[in-house]
């Protein structure tokens, strides 16, 4: 899910917040150097935890594993971190893209205080936003990816329907591996 701010200063907030978190690791990455030759992946964490989460869901899910190629196939790269979205919901894409160089940063926050399985599904679903997100050439703003999702629905909150099926068939993978090696 990912929600749309109630006012204007709210958003800004978490605009400059989401930019400033992410200056550090953005001056490194744009140093000049190609992503991903020093083998650091498209998708990534600075948690110990989530991380752990990004690998288990890779090994365990097909659907995970496609969408983190997907993503390595693009000029993003997605930051997935713990926090809070609002909205009642446990993860979300935040709509601010930072550029970097050739690159478009984005980040999912999620909340880590939920069933393996679920974080698991979550980050998967917020993953496939990010594969919209990145899948068109023209999403290089904040403002842009706001308009993508928005399409004038006057909704509180953006969804699709592909990030919902990627986030169930993450789930369900993930049971069916977990059941395939108690049995």
């Amino acid at each position: 899910m990912i929600p749309i701010a109630r006012n204007v200063l709210a958003f800004l907030g978490v605009c400059l917040a989401t930019t400033m978190a992410l200056s550090a690791s953005t001056a490194a990455d744009a140093d000049g150097d190609a992503l991903g030759v020093n083998g650091k992946p498209r998708v990534r964490s600075s948690h110990a935890y989530i991380r752990a989460m990004i690998d288990e869901a890779t090994e365990r899910s097909v659907t995970f594993h496609q969408l983190v190629a997907d993503i390595e196939a693009t000029n993003g790269i997605v930051y997935v971190e713990h926090g809070s979205c609002g909205h009642g919901v446990h993860a979300c894409l935040t709509l601010h893209v930072t550029p970097a160089g050739n690159y478009r940063i984005l980040r999912i926050l999620v909340d880590r205080r939920q069933p393996d399985w679920d974080v698991m599904a979550s980050i998967g679903h917020e993953l496939q936003h990010a594969v919209e997100v990145l899948s068109n050439a023209y999403l290089t703003t904040t403002q842009a990816v706001f308009l993508f999702y928005s399409n004038g629905s006057g909704k509180d909150s953006f969804e699709t329907d592909a990030a919902v099926k990627a986030g169930n068939a993450v789930r369900n993978q993930v049971g069916s591996y977990a059941r395939r090696k108690l049995s």
